[in-house]
């Protein structure tokens, strides 16, 4: 469920658009604010203007009575690339129309990953590194199952399993494993050498709720897994090989709690252990500074199951199933923490951890505690994660929202959506544009609206002019205001824009999918605003390869 320096790279290519002999070329940026129209909007209606192609927004005077804006600068560009699409900018407000400021400049500030974050990504970066080579996807298709008699293993049986040794995945360690469960979707073994942790009873009441209600849920919501390796079942390896990939979990307060990697599905690839397989950990001390509790093992093992095969049943579906390659990240690893929601939603709470009051808060708290750190500090954060992002926990947060919006806005099956999760997986499209062939809308209006309603979604006394401003089978506001009240999160509500009422000036960085929000408010009977979106320099437009946008809305 994380990423770092990967092992691929999908370079920005700078493209020469020729005007054709005869046609007009485009006009220019405009910088000016006298020669723009103030934009007005009645209360709850909102537009959405390219920023690369203007750099000023006017409102008009506010009148007899006090009004508000949303504005949301932010860059959309959905293309996931190696080091990620963003763009400096300088943001000014101030009167209409020279917007003279007072300098008040804060640049974003980067958190580092930690080694958990880091490691999911880098194994996503590689599954599309390997899905996209046509000799790897053509010999590892050709060996697809056709058998009609699968033959599962049998309690006791022994196998030994090739597992990633670093976090890199660049080498490789055996782990010879018993087969402990065996139902009719789950084949659960346990490393031979592991520390003494799982009891029989915990591994066949995990396989017995994967085999009742993660399976159904996740083949439900997204579609079938394959079957190379002809034994009707998912294979999971419990093994201390994944504890090794955190040595200092105690101190770094991280730890890689499992896994899928595709190159299991790719037969013809050295180390490929030619089925179906995810990994977890087991309890226990195993490297020197990580002790893993047996009550965190147990607790944090569905989450693991459901999330893992999501994106077990994405591989097959993209590339076995269509050929294409694999999911981009932030979208895959979003559907994989809305697995994790599902499993909230969907398993009876009598089958959840008696330290948590209800399987929402087992399997959904981890979504909720990301979506905050996002919200929290959104400009620091990508949406669409670079190719060789380390990743972050807020940047998981994103793609969770993002897919929790998507499915509110477009599923007919709220609120699991479902229809919508299937057809992102059950395609050979890919990332933005996946999404805008499923909604049927741009990309970047997507996003932009996406946005606005990250902050106006229940927000008292604001009545929108669509359900695109907020999120419709999930009270956010209420969820983050009950977590304050308990003392687990500081703010009330984590999306606190800057409150502009008179000069403002900030510089920063516009990161795929984030951006910037402000709260503009006019006093009554004060004059007109100039909101003016630059790059850094003050020279130019925002740089139009991030296809910057502003997002603007009335709030009252």
């Amino acid at each position: 469920m994380t990423r770092a320096p990967a092992c691929w790279t999908l370079p920005l290519v700078a493209i020469a658009v020729l005007a054709a002999c005869g046609s007009e070329p485009n006009p220019p940026a405009t910088l000016d604010c006298s020669a723009v129209t103030p934009t007005t909007l009645a209360p709850g209606q909102f537009t959405i203007l390219d920023a690369s192609q203007s750099a000023c927004v006017r409102l008009p005077g506010a009148g007899s009575v006090e009004t508000e804006h949303l504005y949301v600068a932010l860059a959309t560009e959905g293309g996931e690339a190696g080091n990620g699409v963003s763009a400096d900018y300088r943001l000014q407000v101030g009167s209409a129309p020279t917007a003279s400021v007072a300098s008040l400049s804060r640049a974003g500030v980067d958190r580092a990953p930690t080694r958990a974050q880091t490691f999911h990504d880098r194994l996503r970066a590689r599954e599309h590194d390997l899905s996209s080579q046509p000799a790897v996807l053509s010999a590892s298709r050709g060996r697809m199952s056709t058998s009609a008699a699968p033959t599962p293993p049998v309690i006791g049986a022994k196998r030994t399993f090739d597992v990633c040794a670093t976090t890199a995945c660049d080498s490789f360690v055996q782990s010879t494993a018993t087969a402990k469960v065996v139902g009719q979707r789950v084949a659960i073994f346990l490393d031979d050498d592991a520390p003494t942790g799982y009891t029989q009873a915990d591994l066949d009441n995990v396989g017995l709720l994967f085999d009742n209600h993660l399976h159904p849920i996740d083949t439900t919501a997204f579609g079938t897994e394959s079957d190379l390796d002809d034994n009707g079942v998912v294979i999971v390896l419990l093994t201390q090989r994944v504890n090794e990939l955190s040595p200092d979990c105690n101190a770094t307060g991280s730890v890689i709690l499992g896994f899928f990697f595709g190159l299991d599905l790719l037969p013809s690839q050295t180390h490929s252990n030619g089925g179906e397989v995810f990994y977890g950990l087991v309890p226990g001390d195993v490297p020197t500074g990580c002790v893993v509790s047996k009550d965190f093992a147990t607790e944090t093992l569905p989450g693991v199951f459901i999330h893992e095969f999501q994106h077990m049943i994405s591989f097959n579906q993209h590339v076995l199933v269509r050929g294409g390659t694999s999911e981009d990240t932030w979208l895959n690893e979003g559907l994989s923490h809305f697995a994790e929601e599902l499993g909230g939603e969907g398993v009876p709470d009598a089958f959840c951890m008696p330290a948590y009051d209800n399987c929402e808060s087992q399997f959904n708290g981890s979504n909720i505690s990301n979506a905050y750190g996002y919200m929290d500090t959104l400009e620091n954060h990508f949406l669409i994660e670079p190719g060789n992002s380390s990743g972050s926990l807020e940047e998981r947060g994103a793609n969770w929202l993002f897919v929790r919006w998507l499915t509110d806005q477009f599923a007919a099956t709220l609120p699991q959506g479902t229809d919508v999760t299937r057809a992102l997986v059950q395609t050979d499209r890919v990332g933005s544009a996946n999404v805008a062939a499923v909604a049927g809308d741009d990309f970047s209006t997507l996003v932009s609206q996406w946005q606005m309603a990250n902050y106006l979604t229940s927000l008292s006394g604001f009545t929108p002019s669509s359900d695109r401003l907020g999120y419709t089978s999930l009270n956010l506001r209420g969820i983050f205001l009950a977590n304050f009240n308990n003392g687990v999160f500081e703010k009330p509500y984590p999306l606190t824009p800057d409150v502009v009422n008179a000069a403002y000036d900030r510089t920063g960085k516009l990161r795929a999918g984030s951006g910037r929000h402000l709260r503009i408010v006019q006093p009554a009977g004060s004059g007109e605003v100039a909101v003016v979106l630059t790059n850094a320099t003050e020279t130019a437009t925002v740089a139009a390869s991030a296809k910057p946008r502003i997002a603007l809305v009335r709030v009252r």
